[in-house]
């Protein structure tokens, strides 16, 4: 199985709160750091960022609007309802680790050269495969509250989303490929491990070296069973590492209209065609109860479609 494939779905599956995890957080240069608001899509677990589509003044200030590449000119920027719409928090959690995965063991670095040397931590599979996520540093979580305008842009764009990544040759072919992001955790390094078709016994060790809460350095020590990766290493590395990311994408349900009607008020003689936007569905990255019903705002939007047109 692929190893991207095996990280998202054993950590989704014991983290389902948590949005989507990437196997591939670093942002390559190719732009700061993922954003709520930004419009792209995930491919072998690396997010790729097509725009933001946040007014300017609604963005963080680390996500300048000259990063943007090239703002699609027939793409209205999400209206919101209210300011300060972005909730912010500090994840403490260490690491993230699917169920069969321990840890064993937390002892002394014995390579240990200075008074700053941590630990050297070894953690292991019981099973036929599993996912481990290590964070030297708390994650920076952040969301937007303002779900139900991020849901009614998405449906009403996600035909011009598709438009552009065609456009731009970026082989997406399908409108559930597309995300609107509305919450992430940005993390400033990590570790990896995915145990893959294991029989047991599986383990990975690594040294970790934090000091103060700006200095952080990663060394592989033995790996069994597994594959590792280390994150950034060095002095006051920058806090854009996607770990998790969590957002709205579309997908197209038939019969969807009968059961929505009663919200539209009386049925006109105007049907929407199957392939309108009306028989779109929202769906959240995560679904779970900690977000509004999406559909709630499908249902919004269908509402609006039908006094328009009936």
């Amino acid at each position: 199985m692929d190893d991207s494939k095996t990280f998202r779905e054993e950590l989704a599956i014991q983290y389902p709160t948590l949005g989507r995890p990437l196997w591939e957080p670093d942002p390559g240069g190719l732009y700061n750091a993922v954003q709520v608001g930004d419009v792209g899509f995930i491919r072998h677990g690396y997010f790729y960022c097509l725009f933001n589509a946040l007014p300017t003044r609604d963005r963080p200030s680390d996500h300048p609007p000259e990063s943007d590449p090239d703002y699609p000119h027939y793409l209205q920027q999400i209206q919101l309802r209210t300011s300060n719409h972005i909730r912010t928090s500090r994840d403490h959690g260490k690491d993230f680790r699917s169920r069969n995965v321990t840890e064993v063991s937390r002892e002394p670095n014995i390579y240990a050269s200075g008074p700053d040397d941590d630990t050297q931590v070894t953690y292991s599979c019981s099973g036929k495969q599993g996912a481990l996520l290590y964070l030297p540093f708390p994650a920076e979580r952040e969301d937007t509250i303002a779900l139900g305008d991020f849901g009614k842009w998405m449906v009403k764009n996600i035909y011009d989303c598709m438009r552009l990544a065609e456009d731009r040759g970026l082989g997406v072919n399908r409108m559930e490929d597309i995300i609107l992001v509305t919450g992430r955790h940005l993390a400033r390094s990590w570790a990896r491990a995915v145990f893959s078709e294991s029989r047991g016994g599986a383990r990975v060790s690594f040294c970790v070296q934090v000091s103060g809460d700006s200095l952080v350095r990663l060394e592989e020590r033995n790996v069994s069973g597994a594959q590792l990766k280390l994150g950034p290493n060095g002095e006051d590395p920058p806090e854009n590492q996607c770990i998790f990311v969590r957002g709205y994408h579309v997908g197209r349900v038939l019969n969807i209209w009968p059961r929505l009607r009663g919200l539209a008020g009386p049925a006109g003689q105007h049907e929407p065609d199957p392939e309108s936007d009306a028989y779109l569905q929202l769906i959240g990255v995560p679904a779970d109860d900690d977000y509004p019903d999406p559909l709630h705002t499908l249902s919004e939007y269908i509402a609006e479609v039908s006094i328009s047109v009936g």
